[in-house]
């Protein structure tokens, strides 16, 4: 799977960060003529630990043996290396990574993932616009959530629950306000306003879209743009300006544009701010959701109200992970049986989708022992086939267990 670290977060050379992802530790450093790299944080003579922490050094020193490597991988001073060793085959292991525009991606495991390529082609003019490469770390929060991967996103991609559930959230977005109740009446009316917003934006190439269909042969990308609405010209508390205006932004547009860097990583940018999402699970049933809030690189930190700032989405995530561990603890149930999706819930329909065809593409290729095959049930709603939760049937009974 595919993960991410801002490249803000090793604004120095010779500084390194450790990440836990899908059950691997990798080190992502800045080895400053060498580019941004990433390495598995493991020796690979005796599978040591090679960083425990995040930190800033010339040289990566293995404490097992105190063997010392360069921080593009290859190893620079060993003890009693034995004669007729190659030292380039006890180098770090690397892992395959891609920056674009202050965000390097990374895939654990290349053989199975598609190239990362495309990503930058199809958003850089965007991410270029709003100036992703050039701004501040403001706040960084992480949800730990006891559900499994599946869950969390599948809550996040659909806002059907959105106004019982979480109504700072619906308060707060135009869109989602008028999307996710049925009333035709107030959709015509949300139309009319989008047509009439739309009318007033620049020509700039930042007002495109994009979409990427995804799987293992290509990854999932796609870029829209909407009004927040309400009158609001940002995602703080009250909707006023936050901070200095980012990128290529002279006036707010009040305008959210939504990034998916595949299935993992998005972003939700304002005209003042960047809100990025990353999803990493931990095991079947735990999940993290870290969520980092960008601000332009002028702007003066101390004069944020970081409560405002983070406050919508602050309150959603902590609803979310409520939410998650409900479900999570619900599914588990033998009364659980899973219901068709409504229309309301087109968004995580299609990400279901896209998940089951990739598993059943990553099923095709390799041999997972114990699982006998993917399925999903199908109603009719409105000429459009509704998919049911994907399920995996284990040969060794009928218990079925989510994705």
């Amino acid at each position: 799977m595919d993960g991410r670290r801002p490249c803000h977060e090793l604004p120095q050379l010779d500084a390194h960060v450790v990440q836990f992802l899908f059950g691997q530790e990798i080190i992502v450093v800045n080895a400053g003529a060498g580019g941004y790299r990433e390495f598995h944080n493991v020796c690979t003579r005796r599978g040591s630990r090679i960083r425990k922490q995040d930190g800033k050094s010339p040289l990566l020193v293995c404490p097992y043996h105190a063997w010392s490597l360069r921080l593009t991988g290859e190893l620079h001073s060993v003890k009693d290396l034995p004669n007729g060793t190659d030292a380039a085959d006890l180098a770090l292991r690397p892992v395959t990574c891609h920056e674009v525009e202050g965000l390097i991606f990374y895939r654990v495991n290349p053989d199975v993932l598609p190239d990362l390529a495309p990503l930058g082609e199809a958003l850089r003019p965007a991410m270029r616009h709003q100036d992703f490469a050039r701004n501040n770390v403001a706040v960084q929060r992480k949800y730990p959530t006891r559900a499994n991967l599946n869950l969390v996103l599948e809550n996040f991609f659909e806002c059907h629950h959105c106004r019982p559930a979480q109504p700072a959230y619906f308060r707060m977005n135009g869109p989602v306000a008028i999307s996710e109740i049925p009333d035709s009446a107030a959709a015509d009316s949300w139309q009319d306003f989008v047509a009439q917003w739309r009318s007033g934006l620049s020509g700039s190439p930042y007002y495109g879209s994009a979409c990427g269909q995804g799987g293992t042969e290509a990854v999932h990308i796609s870029l829209y743009h909407q009004p927040i609405g309400l009158d609001r010209k940002t995602a703080s508390r009250g909707g006023d300006a936050i901070a200095a205006l980012m990128g290529e932004f002279d006036q707010y547009d009040c305008d959210e544009t939504a990034f998916h860097f595949d299935q993992l990583c998005f972003a939700s940018s304002y005209n003042d701010h960047i809100v990025l999402f990353q999803f990493m699970p931990h095991g079947p049933e735990d999940t993290d959701v870290a969520l980092t809030w960008l601000v332009d690189e002028q702007a003066e930190l101390a004069s944020i109200h970081m409560d405002d700032l983070t406050f919508m989405w602050n309150v959603t995530m902590r609803q979310d992970r409520t939410i998650g561990e409900q479900n999570a603890a619900g599914v588990a149930s033998p009364a659980y049986w899973p219901e068709p999706y409504t229309a309301l819930e087109a968004r995580m329909s299609a990400f279901v989708c896209d998940y089951v065809a990739t598993m059943e593409s990553l099923l095709s290729q390799h041999e997972i022992s114990g699982i006998d095959r993917i399925y999903i049930k199908k109603v009719q709603f409105d000429d459009v086939h509704i998919p049911l939760h994907p399920l995996l049937r284990c040969r060794s009974g009928s218990r079925t267990v989510g994705l």
